[in-house]
């Protein structure tokens, strides 16, 4: 078994100063006297679930994060999750964190029984629609992506 070098886990508000700096690095600046409220409503909030990458040997060094909400939805006739954030740090990509973040969101997406997982995708193709279609992902409409939802294995 590889012994990997980061370590997922869920976001802490503890985390709002580093993952502020990560989401600005990618261009979502959010004003400082907005980060305490908002970093707390999505930590609370019973319906979104974000996890994040951290280096193994320093829990504050984030690496990536991904963060979903999911809600009933009656058109489906059940639940559906939605990714509304997913980033890796450009000098971490391309090491399995991207999968290993959407693999613990689609776990999560099972476990609370979710018919479909959703995520928008610029129009413009570029290797994120590579990553998604890999991950079973297929173009519905203005540019979503849905994935089925997969059942919880009986062990």
């Amino acid at each position: 078994m590889e012994l990997k070098d980061y370590r997922i886990r869920l976001l802490k508000r503890g985390d709002r100063e580093v993952i502020f700096k990560l989401l600005a690095s990618d261009g979502w600046a959010v004003p400082a006297n907005d980060q305490e409220a908002a970093i707390s409503w999505v930590v609370q909030h019973p319906e979104i679930e974000t996890f994040v990458a951290h280096d193994a040997a320093a829990f504050s060094r984030l690496y990536g994060i991904i963060s979903m909400s999911h809600r009933p939805q009656l058109r489906l006739g059940g639940r559906v999750a939605c990714i509304d954030l997913f980033l890796v740090v450009p000098e971490q990509r391309h090491k399995g964190i991207g999968n290993d973040l959407l693999a613990q969101a689609l776990r999560r997406s099972a476990a609370l029984g979710c018919k479909r997982v959703e995520v928008h995708l610029p129009a413009k193709v570029d290797d994120r629609h590579e990553f998604f279609r890999g991950h079973g992902f297929a173009p519905a409409e203005n540019n979503l992506y849905i994935r089925p939802g997969t059942p919880l294995e009986k062990k």
